[in-house]
């Protein structure tokens, strides 16, 4: 396959233009990886055929690949009712990656959305169930539960903005970078709870053929009703290897110091790797699954109770009903065993959690997307003041440009 492509090659500069070669070169080019230069073969043939079908498909299937989203909202309406729904390929870099593929031709690119969510949430505070009660414990004093940690449930209005981008510097190297923000508002009875974040990268990309490697520095602030509760700071490294532009792996390790303000004790630095693979159908369908392990190490001697090691697994896919609708489900699972026996209730902490989303995607017009979406989060604990449980329903509505 690389040979018949690389004697196409060699004629390329005296045949362009002729469909009937560009035809076979789109093909081999698309074989070999070569997806820009695919759809730049596939670009000369609708220059000459404007009605083929076959390279209206393969074009809006090579913007797909390549995360042209700009470039398929421009494709005609009968192109896109053929092809998969509109942004299926880039759906796996928002899904695993914190950074965005090349755009069409190379060039550097950037993306953003705003969005609005409304919704009701069961227990906004991961609070206890007032059902369950202040189980007492053989061996433990007695205790009572602080009023201000039962569960509280409460409807929501929430706000996010985000952007991500690439600058290209030359065919291999780029800067990469992204922020997010976010913030909820409450009811009353809950305002005190309200949360924000902001959360900020930027790094280098070095890309060869298939394969790409990026170091970026990571920065997270966490608030809660204005006044900040957590601040995170370090570095992650990703890689990603497109198989086909259809299917990848990927792999990624973190490091960051995680700080409390007024709570010293609770200061860890958490390092974490994973991986995972993605497949994109050619119905525009996505499965992807992912594994993680790492720990989160206290500052402070004589903290281990506070720190922990993790192991954790997700799974998930999106199916699409229309080149518009898609249902998406996503499951995730992390057990954390904890570094000592807790010292009020003398034995050692292991928590397991379980989160599971379900929900449909709506694409009204290109660069709108309607999302409800159900939410359930299960956390089973040895400590009985950390056992919870979530549910969330909410509808979210976003412009993306």
């Amino acid at each position: 396959m690389q040979e018949a492509f690389e004697l196409l090659d060699a004629q390329e500069a005296a045949r362009a233009g002729d469909p009937a070669f560009d035809r076979v070169l789109a093909a081999l080019a698309e074989a070999a990886g070569l997806f820009t230069r695919a759809l730049l073969a596939w670009e000369r043939v609708l220059q000459n055929q404007p009605d083929n079908l076959e390279a209206q498909d393969a074009h809006a299937r090579l913007l797909q690949i390549l995360g042209d989203v700009h470039g398929l909202q421009a494709l005609p309406e009968t192109v896109l009712q053929r092809s998969m729904a509109v942004d299926a390929a880039r759906s796996i870099d928002q899904s695993l990656y914190s950074f965005d593929r090349l755009g069409h031709g190379g060039n550097s690119s950037w993306h953003g959305s705003i969005e609005l969510s409304l919704g009701q949430d069961s227990n906004v505070n991961a609070g206890l169930d007032r059902s369950v009660g202040a189980v007492q414990l053989p061996g433990v004093p007695a205790w009572t539960v602080d009023p201000a940690a039962w569960e509280r449930s409460s409807r929501y209005v929430a706000l996010g903005l985000n952007l991500r981008g690439r600058y290209q510097l030359t065919s291999q190297w780029s800067v990469v970078g992204g922020g997010y923000m976010a913030a909820r508002q409450y009811d009353a009875a809950a305002e005190h709870l309200e949360p924000g974040e902001a959360d900020g990268h930027l790094g280098m990309a070095w890309r060869s053929n298939r394969h790409e490697w990026i170091l970026a520095g990571r920065g997270v602030h966490e608030a809660r009703d204005g006044s900040q509760v957590r601040r995170s700071a370090g570095v992650e490294g990703e890689w990603i290897y497109r198989m086909d532009g259809l299917r990848q792996w990927g792999a990624f390790v973190q490091s960051l110091d995680m700080r409390y303000p007024g709570q010293r004790l609770r200061d860890v630095r958490r390092s974490v790797a994973g991986l995972s693979q993605a497949l994109v159908l050619r119905t525009g369908s996505i499965v992807y699954f992912g594994v993680h392990a790492g720990e989160e190490s206290p500052r402070l001697d004589g903290a281990d109770d506070l720190g922990h090691r993790l192991i954790g697994a997700r799974l998930g896919g999106q199916w699409m009903l229309h080149p518009r609708w898609a249902v998406f489900a996503r499951i995730d699972g992390e057990r954390r065993r904890f570094g000592a026996v807790d010292p009020f209730f003398t034995v050692q902490r292991k928590d397991t959690q379980w989160r599971f989303s379900l929900g449909v995607s709506w694409v009204p017009a290109p660069g709108w997307r309607v999302t409800p979406q159900v939410g359930w989060t299960d956390v089973d604990s040895t400590v009985p003041i950390f056992t919870y449980q979530r549910r969330q329903v909410y509808v979210t509505v976003r412009r993306e440009f």
